[in-house]
């Protein structure tokens, strides 16, 4: 197998907790065209929660979402249903499924949608 043909350069290295423009997303199809991290396929961002901070009631028609739990701990409901996030869990979230969380204590999360649709969010 000839690998060149495998080979796009588009890659990039970086740390997941260093302070960005967008929020915590480090990889997404916000970025600038040219940019390694711009993908259509996929968001990521991390974040760290203090105690009190809360995600609005929303839901996404299009993109999945999975949580996952660094440190820490949330009170999330999905369809109203409570969800507790400690370490080491996490939380998938099919498309349609109104979500709503509060941070019980200062958190480490990660944030993973697919497919990399920015504008997909609805808030309630």
């Amino acid at each position: 197998m000839d690998i060149t043909k495998l080979k796009n350069g588009k890659y990039f290295q970086g740390k997941y907790d260093e302070p960005n423009d967008f929020n915590g997303w480090f990889v997404g199809s916000f970025f600038d065209e040219n940019h390694p991290c711009k993908t259509d396929k996929v968001e990521i961002m991390y974040k760290e929660h203090q105690q009190g901070d809360v995600c609005k009631p929303h839901y996404h028609q299009e993109k999945v979402e999975l949580l996952i739990m660094l440190e820490g701990k949330a009170k999330y409901k999905v369809n109203g249903k409570e969800v507790l996030l400690t370490n080491g869990s996490y939380l998938f979230a099919d498309v349609n499924n109104v979500i709503e969380g509060e941070f019980l204590e200062k958190s480490k999360i990660f944030a993973i949608h697919s497919p990399s649709l920015p504008n997909d969010k609805v808030v309630m």
